[in-house]
């Protein structure tokens, strides 16, 4: 009975990493010092002057600005630090569009962690290899970066559809155009072309995976 009451505690032990803790301590005293002295209110009228008045180009400029800093960072951290810079942008702008540069601040921000396994990914990884589970730095951040890009890409063409529907439209039939003509040629080209085109297929899943 002792020995399986030990088993259970054992099992509720809670491992608290405090390497973790302190980097995310830092990081919100940081984010917090900045907004003190007034850099995110520039960083936001920088943003604003290199958009212009184009709300599109707005909103994507915040998704993919907020995504390559999260990866850098943290996600949590760099939405504390880029919520006032939203706030000054989006008081230039439409006030029924208020939402949508928090909405692209979120997907951002959020997505953009798993674009590199910098940031507190590094932690992760740290966790992962202390537990006989390693997760190289070159395997994380060819899956991590390409995979974000593409979700980050899929939601900007979306965006473009909502707000500038033609070029979206075009946009969406180049991409369209694009897969039937590689399904063509793959399905109806002679077989040494289409040999070579495996062989390339193959070659980018081995760069990729391994």
């Amino acid at each position: 009975m002792q020995k399986q009451l030990q088993n259970l505690v054992d099992y509720m032990h809670i491992h608290i990493c405090y390497e973790l803790i302190f980097y995310l301590l830092g990081i919100f005293i940081i984010a917090g010092a900045l907004e003190t002295v007034g850099v995110t209110g520039l960083l936001g009228m920088m943003l604003l002057n290199i958009s212009g008045d184009n709300f599109l180009i707005q909103i994507l400029i915040i998704l993919w600005f907020s995504a390559f800093l999260s990866s850098s960072i943290d996600n949590i951290p760099i939405t504390k630090v880029l919520i006032p810079v939203i706030g000054t942008m989006s008081e230039q702008g439409n006030p029924e569009n208020r939402n949508l540069f928090f909405y692209s601040l979120a997907i951002g921000a959020n997505w953009g962690d798993n674009l590199t396994p910098m940031g507190d990914n590094i932690l992760v990884m740290n966790i992962a290899e202390q537990n006989k589970r390693p997760i190289s730095f070159k395997q994380f951040f060819k899956l991590g970066f390409i995979t974000t890009i593409y979700q980050l890409a899929i939601v900007s063409v979306i965006l473009i559809l909502l707000y500038e529907f033609m070029l979206g439209i075009f946009l969406s039939m180049a991409i369209l155009v694009i897969i039937l003509l590689l399904y063509t040629i793959n399905k109806y080209a002679p077989q040494k072309i289409r040999i070579k085109i495996n062989n390339v297929n193959n070659k980018l899943k081995n760069a990729i995976i391994k």
